[in-house]
Protein backbone atom coordinates (compact mmCIF):
# COMPACT_ATOMS: atom_id res chain seq x y z
CA UNK A 1 0.00 0.00 0.00
CA UNK A 2 1.04 3.63 -0.20
CA UNK A 3 0.29 6.72 1.86
CA UNK A 4 1.50 10.21 2.69
CA UNK A 5 4.05 10.07 5.52
CA UNK A 6 5.42 13.03 7.52
CA UNK A 7 8.94 13.48 6.23
CA UNK A 8 10.46 13.65 9.72
CA UNK A 9 9.32 10.06 10.34
CA UNK A 10 11.42 8.68 7.47
CA UNK A 11 15.05 7.73 8.13
CA UNK A 12 17.79 6.58 5.78
CA UNK A 13 19.87 3.43 6.43
CA UNK A 14 23.30 4.06 7.95
CA UNK A 15 25.03 2.28 5.07
CA UNK A 16 23.57 4.54 2.36
CA UNK A 17 25.65 7.48 1.17
CA UNK A 18 23.40 10.33 0.16
CA UNK A 19 25.90 12.06 -2.12
CA UNK A 20 24.28 13.29 -5.30
CA UNK A 21 24.70 16.11 -7.77
CA UNK A 22 23.47 19.12 -5.84
CA UNK A 23 22.34 20.94 -8.97
CA UNK A 24 20.14 18.00 -9.91
CA UNK A 25 18.74 17.83 -6.38
CA UNK A 26 17.88 21.55 -6.46
CA UNK A 27 16.20 21.14 -9.83
CA UNK A 28 14.13 18.23 -8.53
CA UNK A 29 13.28 20.22 -5.41
CA UNK A 30 11.95 23.06 -7.57
CA UNK A 31 9.84 20.58 -9.52
CA UNK A 32 8.44 19.11 -6.30
CA UNK A 33 7.59 22.60 -5.04
CA UNK A 34 5.65 23.34 -8.23
CA UNK A 35 3.90 20.08 -9.12
CA UNK A 36 4.52 17.76 -6.17
CA UNK A 37 6.29 14.40 -6.06
CA UNK A 38 5.29 12.40 -9.14
CA UNK A 39 6.95 9.10 -8.17
CA UNK A 40 6.54 7.82 -4.58
CA UNK A 41 9.51 6.64 -2.55
CA UNK A 42 9.59 3.15 -1.05
CA UNK A 43 9.88 2.66 2.70
CA UNK A 44 9.77 -0.14 5.28
CA UNK A 45 7.50 0.18 8.29
CA UNK A 46 9.65 -0.07 11.42
CA UNK A 47 6.63 -0.78 13.61
CA UNK A 48 7.20 2.22 15.87
CA UNK A 49 5.58 4.91 13.74
CA UNK A 50 8.84 5.46 11.85
CA UNK A 51 9.95 4.24 8.44
CA UNK A 52 13.24 3.30 6.77
CA UNK A 53 13.84 4.60 3.26
CA UNK A 54 14.54 1.80 0.77
CA UNK A 55 14.22 3.40 -2.68
CA UNK A 56 14.10 7.03 -3.76
CA UNK A 57 16.96 8.73 -1.95
CA UNK A 58 17.26 11.56 -4.50
CA UNK A 59 13.55 12.27 -4.25
CA UNK A 60 13.75 12.17 -0.45
CA UNK A 61 16.62 14.69 -0.37
CA UNK A 62 14.84 16.95 -2.85
CA UNK A 63 11.60 16.80 -0.86
CA UNK A 64 13.48 17.83 2.29
CA UNK A 65 15.13 20.67 0.39
CA UNK A 66 11.71 21.76 -0.88
CA UNK A 67 10.56 21.77 2.77
CA UNK A 68 7.51 19.63 2.12
CA UNK A 69 5.82 18.34 5.25
CA UNK A 70 4.90 14.88 3.97
CA UNK A 71 5.92 12.59 1.13
CA UNK A 72 4.01 9.93 -0.81
CA UNK A 73 5.49 6.49 -0.13
CA UNK A 74 4.88 2.83 -0.95
CA UNK A 75 5.13 0.79 2.25
CA UNK A 76 6.81 -2.61 2.23
CA UNK A 77 7.01 -5.03 5.11
CA UNK A 78 9.51 -7.79 5.80
CA UNK A 79 7.28 -10.44 4.24
CA UNK A 80 7.43 -8.91 0.78
CA UNK A 81 10.18 -10.17 -1.47
CA UNK A 82 13.25 -8.53 -2.91
CA UNK A 83 11.92 -9.25 -6.41
CA UNK A 84 8.96 -6.95 -5.81
CA UNK A 85 11.23 -4.28 -4.38
CA UNK A 86 13.59 -4.52 -7.34
CA UNK A 87 10.64 -4.27 -9.72
CA UNK A 88 9.43 -0.99 -8.29
CA UNK A 89 12.96 0.36 -8.14
CA UNK A 90 13.41 -0.56 -11.81
CA UNK A 91 10.17 0.91 -13.12
CA UNK A 92 10.94 4.20 -11.42
CA UNK A 93 14.14 4.57 -13.43
CA UNK A 94 13.82 7.45 -15.85
CA UNK A 95 15.56 5.57 -18.68
CA UNK A 96 13.47 2.40 -18.55
CA UNK A 97 12.29 1.49 -22.05
CA UNK A 98 8.81 0.01 -22.70
CA UNK A 99 10.09 -3.56 -23.15
CA UNK A 100 12.15 -3.48 -19.96
CA UNK A 101 9.09 -2.23 -18.11
CA UNK A 102 6.90 -4.96 -19.64
CA UNK A 103 9.43 -7.68 -18.75
CA UNK A 104 9.64 -6.40 -15.18
CA UNK A 105 5.86 -6.63 -14.78
CA UNK A 106 5.80 -10.08 -16.37
CA UNK A 107 8.60 -11.34 -14.13
CA UNK A 108 6.95 -10.35 -10.88
CA UNK A 109 3.56 -11.75 -11.95
CA UNK A 110 5.18 -15.07 -12.86
CA UNK A 111 7.47 -15.39 -9.85
CA UNK A 112 5.31 -13.88 -7.13
CA UNK A 113 1.99 -15.08 -5.75
CA UNK A 114 0.28 -11.86 -6.75
CA UNK A 115 -2.54 -10.87 -9.08
CA UNK A 116 -2.57 -8.05 -11.59
CA UNK A 117 -5.02 -6.19 -9.36
CA UNK A 118 -2.72 -6.51 -6.34
CA UNK A 119 0.32 -5.45 -8.35
CA UNK A 120 -1.49 -2.39 -9.66
CA UNK A 121 -2.50 -1.44 -6.12
CA UNK A 122 1.07 -1.75 -4.86
CA UNK A 123 2.45 0.36 -7.69
CA UNK A 124 -0.33 2.92 -7.65
CA UNK A 125 -1.00 2.32 -11.35
CA UNK A 126 -4.19 1.42 -13.26
CA UNK A 127 -4.50 -2.28 -14.07
CA UNK A 128 -5.01 -1.39 -17.73
CA UNK A 129 -1.67 0.44 -17.82
CA UNK A 130 0.21 -2.64 -16.63
CA UNK A 131 -1.78 -5.02 -18.85
CA UNK A 132 -1.18 -2.87 -21.93
CA UNK A 133 2.53 -2.68 -21.15
CA UNK A 134 2.79 -6.48 -20.96
CA UNK A 135 0.92 -6.86 -24.26
CA UNK A 136 3.87 -5.19 -26.01
CA UNK A 137 5.73 -8.48 -25.55
CA UNK A 138 3.37 -10.01 -28.13
CA UNK A 139 4.88 -7.84 -30.85
CA UNK A 140 7.49 -9.38 -33.19
CA UNK A 141 11.03 -9.22 -31.85
CA UNK A 142 12.09 -6.74 -34.53
CA UNK A 143 9.47 -4.25 -33.33
CA UNK A 144 10.45 -4.85 -29.72
CA UNK A 145 14.02 -3.87 -30.67
CA UNK A 146 12.66 -0.60 -32.09
CA UNK A 147 10.93 0.06 -28.76
CA UNK A 148 14.12 -0.75 -26.86
CA UNK A 149 16.23 1.57 -29.01
CA UNK A 150 13.71 4.39 -28.74
CA UNK A 151 12.97 4.47 -32.47
CA UNK A 152 9.35 3.74 -31.55
CA UNK A 153 7.50 4.91 -28.46
CA UNK A 154 5.16 2.89 -26.28
CA UNK A 155 2.20 4.54 -28.01
CA UNK A 156 3.40 3.26 -31.39
CA UNK A 157 3.62 -0.25 -29.98
CA UNK A 158 0.08 -0.13 -28.60
CA UNK A 159 -1.25 0.99 -31.98
CA UNK A 160 0.59 -1.79 -33.83
CA UNK A 161 -1.06 -4.35 -31.54
CA UNK A 162 -4.34 -3.51 -33.28
CA UNK A 163 -3.01 -5.42 -36.30
CA UNK A 164 -3.13 -9.21 -36.32
CA UNK A 165 -0.70 -9.81 -39.19
CA UNK A 166 2.94 -9.83 -37.93
CA UNK A 167 4.26 -8.99 -41.41
CA UNK A 168 1.99 -5.97 -41.66
CA UNK A 169 3.00 -4.94 -38.14
CA UNK A 170 6.65 -5.07 -39.17
CA UNK A 171 5.98 -3.18 -42.42
CA UNK A 172 4.17 -0.33 -40.71
CA UNK A 173 6.68 -0.23 -37.85
CA UNK A 174 9.54 0.22 -40.32
CA UNK A 175 7.56 2.89 -42.15
CA UNK A 176 6.86 4.69 -38.87
CA UNK A 177 10.58 4.77 -38.05
CA UNK A 178 11.70 5.79 -41.54
CA UNK A 179 9.13 8.57 -41.88
CA UNK A 180 9.21 9.54 -38.19
CA UNK A 181 5.46 9.07 -37.97
CA UNK A 182 3.60 10.33 -34.94
CA UNK A 183 1.39 7.94 -32.99
CA UNK A 184 -1.68 9.54 -34.57
CA UNK A 185 -0.28 9.15 -38.08
CA UNK A 186 0.49 5.50 -37.40
CA UNK A 187 -3.02 5.04 -36.04
CA UNK A 188 -4.38 6.29 -39.37
CA UNK A 189 -2.21 3.81 -41.24
CA UNK A 190 -3.34 0.94 -39.02
CA UNK A 191 -6.98 1.95 -39.48
CA UNK A 192 -6.57 1.85 -43.24
CA UNK A 193 -4.79 -1.49 -43.15
CA UNK A 194 -7.51 -3.04 -41.01
CA UNK A 195 -10.21 -1.67 -43.31
CA UNK A 196 -8.66 -3.11 -46.45
CA UNK A 197 -8.05 -6.47 -44.81
CA UNK A 198 -4.67 -6.80 -46.50
CA UNK A 199 -1.22 -5.33 -46.36
CA UNK A 200 -0.87 -2.20 -48.46
CA UNK A 201 2.30 -1.49 -50.34
CA UNK A 202 4.07 1.77 -49.66
CA UNK A 203 2.61 3.67 -52.62
CA UNK A 204 -0.98 2.63 -51.86
CA UNK A 205 -0.62 3.59 -48.24
CA UNK A 206 0.92 6.94 -49.13
CA UNK A 207 -1.89 7.72 -51.57
CA UNK A 208 -4.65 6.82 -49.12
CA UNK A 209 -3.07 8.71 -46.26
CA UNK A 210 -2.51 11.75 -48.44
CA UNK A 211 -6.18 11.82 -49.42
CA UNK A 212 -7.21 11.75 -45.76
CA UNK A 213 -4.70 14.46 -44.87
CA UNK A 214 -5.96 16.57 -47.75
CA UNK A 215 -9.49 16.28 -46.37
CA UNK A 216 -8.22 17.57 -43.05
CA UNK A 217 -6.21 20.39 -44.58
CA UNK A 218 -9.21 21.44 -46.63
CA UNK A 219 -11.46 21.57 -43.58
CA UNK A 220 -8.86 23.39 -41.51
CA UNK A 221 -8.24 26.07 -44.15
CA UNK A 222 -11.98 26.50 -44.64
CA UNK A 223 -12.98 26.85 -41.00
CA UNK A 224 -9.90 27.96 -39.09
CA UNK A 225 -7.59 30.97 -39.07
CA UNK A 226 -4.48 31.85 -37.08
CA UNK A 227 -3.95 29.93 -33.86
CA UNK A 228 -7.63 29.55 -33.13
CA UNK A 229 -8.49 26.17 -31.64
CA UNK A 230 -10.48 23.88 -33.90
CA UNK A 231 -14.19 23.99 -32.93
CA UNK A 232 -15.87 20.72 -32.06
CA UNK A 233 -18.24 20.99 -35.02
CA UNK A 234 -15.25 21.19 -37.37
CA UNK A 235 -13.71 18.11 -35.78
CA UNK A 236 -17.02 16.31 -36.27
CA UNK A 237 -17.10 17.35 -39.92
CA UNK A 238 -13.57 16.06 -40.52
CA UNK A 239 -14.43 12.80 -38.78
CA UNK A 240 -17.55 12.45 -40.94
CA UNK A 241 -15.54 13.06 -44.12
CA UNK A 242 -12.96 10.47 -43.13
CA UNK A 243 -15.63 7.91 -42.26
CA UNK A 244 -17.22 8.51 -45.65
CA UNK A 245 -13.87 7.97 -47.31
CA UNK A 246 -13.31 4.77 -45.36
CA UNK A 247 -16.61 3.36 -46.62
CA UNK A 248 -15.23 3.61 -50.13
CA UNK A 249 -12.56 1.10 -49.13
CA UNK A 250 -15.02 -1.54 -47.96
Amino acid sequence: MYMDIPIEKIFTPDNVRLTYNQGAIRGLANSISQVGLLQPVIVKDNGDDTFTLLVGHRRFLAAKLAEVKSIRAIIFDDQESKIMLQLIENIQRENLNPIEEALAYKKVLEEEVITLEELAAKLGKPQSSIANAIRLLKLPYGIQKMLISGDLKQGHGKVLLQLKDPELQAELASKAVTEKMSVNALREAVLLANKTGAALDGNQLDDLLEEIRELRRSAESKYLSGNEQMPQEVKSKIRHEIEGFMKLLE
